[in-house]
């Protein structure tokens, strides 16, 4: 049996983040279905103890945000074998890692591979992708990787009838739905908010029946975008013509089931964002059966298996603080893709191309297929030095 010790170093399994969420997605299955022994870090969501989440301990960080400073410390305390952070690499100083098995499962949001991620993961033992983008960016930066995607449960995501769900979320019946899932956090807006509620304004001055539903936070912090107040200088009202949920219910969390219905309820899913290292919403949605608008650009562009992409040429370069480039959309040219969404607005096949792809991404599916060969072929590199492996890349 090739059982391994993991420690998984990321945000609590129960936060909102979308770390949060693969965190609590594969981690449960490492353990039950590959029967790996596994710990967890939460860099977010736990302090100053250690509880025990489904069989699994999870303990606190210390001082550093990242936990860099204790990590390593907990997974010696657990005999790992390897410790895998699910996080930005570049906030982690390979050095702290020396004394342990560092296997980074990063994200990769422009092009090219920036040079602190390439510093933070060249020394690192094992590399570990969740994007088809990725693997093209290290294999330009000469790196070695596994690739394993992030994923959904396809239990939890699924099609249901989207009168039923609009009842349940109290959505109106009569109206064209856009909905946009997405964390506000960070200025300038990774997510674009500006552009993409711009570009929902052109729609809904020609067509008055359309609404807007974004699932954020509202975004009056520092380093937050403020939509209520963008939404109103659109000439739009908010609560009217663009919906978002109660802040505090927000702040504390909604849970899968009243997610799936949001899904259930959009006449389309759009995230045009300037970069995306995966895009669990843009997955969620289409599990859920809803078809989206995506940018054609980083990790957006494989994860459309049912609706439209706004060409990469109709965008402009944005050289970002890693020293790489992420890409600035036009409102227009969302506007033009919402505008075919409008007309296809109904359309069943659309919404079963939706769910037929992200079948591809289910959770027990991703464990299976690369979960367990990476996970494999490292114990070989542990347990059996002597036998030549390689890391595993993504094959088309």
């Amino acid at each position: 049996m090739n059982q391994l010790n993991i420690h998984f170093v990321s945000n609590a399994p129960w936060g909102s983040t979308g770390y949060s969420n693969q965190t609590a997605l594969f981690t449960p299955r490492l353990k039950k279905q590959l029967n790996h022994n596994v710990s967890i870090t939460a860099t977010y969501g736990l302090e100053g103890g250690v509880i025990n989440w489904n069989g699994i301990p999870i303990f606190p960080r210390a001082y550093h945000s990242y936990a860099q400073d204790i990590a390593p410390s907990h997974a010696m305390t657990n005999n790992a074998d390897i410790v895998i952070t699910l996080l930005d690499a570049w906030v982690y100083d390979a050095s702290a890692f020396a004394g342990v098995k560092w296997c980074p499962w990063f994200p990769v949001d422009s092009e090219p591979l920036p040079p602190p991620i390439i510093k933070a993961v060249a020394p690192a033992f094992a590399r570990l992708v969740y994007s088809k983008f990725a693997c093209k960016m290290l294999d330009d930066a000469g790196l070695d990787y596994y690739y394993i995607p992030h994923g959904v449960d396809t239990k939890e995501f699924h099609p249901l009838n989207m009168k039923e769900a609009r009842e349940r979320t109290k959505l109106p019946q009569d109206k064209f739905i856009v909905g946009m899932v997405a964390a506000n956090k960070g200025l300038p807006s990774r997510k674009a908010f500006a552009q993409n509620i711009e570009a929902f304004a052109m729609l809904k001055r020609k067509h008055p029946d359309a609404i807007m539903y974004i699932h954020s936070d509202q975004g009056f912090g520092p380093q937050s975008f403020n939509i209520p107040e963008y939404v109103k200088m659109m000439g739009l009202e908010f609560g009217k013509d663009v919906l978002m949920p109660d802040p505090y219910q927000y702040y504390v969390g909604f849970p899968a089931e009243f997610l799936n219905l949001l899904y259930n309820s959009f006449d389309v899913h759009q995230l045009v964002s300037m970069g995306e290292g995966f895009g669990i919403p843009i997955l969620e949605a289409q599990a859920a059966g809803c078809p989206v608008i995506v940018g054609d650009w980083t990790a957006m562009s494989e994860l459309c298996f049912s609706g439209w992409m706004v060409d990469k040429k109709k965008k402009k370069k944005v050289f970002t603080p890693l020293a790489s480039y992420q890409y600035d959309p036009n409102p227009e040219a969302i506007y033009e893709k919402l505008e075919l969404a409008y007309a296809a607005r109904g359309d069943v096949e659309l919404r079963k191309a939706a769910r037929l792809g992200a079948m591809a991404y289910d959770a027990d599916a991703v464990v299976q297929q690369y979960w367990r060969p990476t996970l494999d072929d490292l114990y070989k590199r542990i347990k059996q030095p002597d036998v030549e492996v390689q890391a595993i890349k993504f094959v088309e």
